[in-house]
């Protein structure tokens, strides 16, 4: 039987309380890059929204870029502010809603 592994409801909320306090800014509430700071910015923020984006933001990388910020960007590292859990909940967030993107499904039988 397989188990649909999306992240757990109390993860999305913190994850979108997290992006709405702190990440919505410059991403914007739907993370589609446009705000008004945006328009200050360059490189623009990163449009989550956008077929690229989908394409080339994995897991993995979003969780490095929240984590040590982007080089000659806006990005700011937020290591020193949100605890691990706090950055997988926004990514996990945009991804999710934002973003999304459907996460693999893992069967929990297989797994025994």
């Amino acid at each position: 039987m397989a188990a649909n592994h999306h992240t757990p409801d109390n993860d999305i909320a913190e994850g979108k309380k997290i992006y709405h306090d702190r990440c919505k800014v410059c991403h914007g509430d739907h993370g589609d890059g446009k705000t008004f700071a945006a328009n200050a910015l360059y490189p623009s923020p990163k449009n989550f929204t956008a077929k690229e984006s989908k394409e080339e933001l994995t897991r993995e990388r979003m969780i490095r870029s929240v984590t040590k910020g982007r080089p000659k960007t806006a990005m700011m590292p937020w290591e020193n502010v949100l605890t691990e859990q706090e950055i997988s909940s926004v990514v996990s967030y945009i991804r999710q809603e934002l973003m999304r993107v459907q996460e693999p499904q893992i069967n929990t039988d297989e797994r025994r």
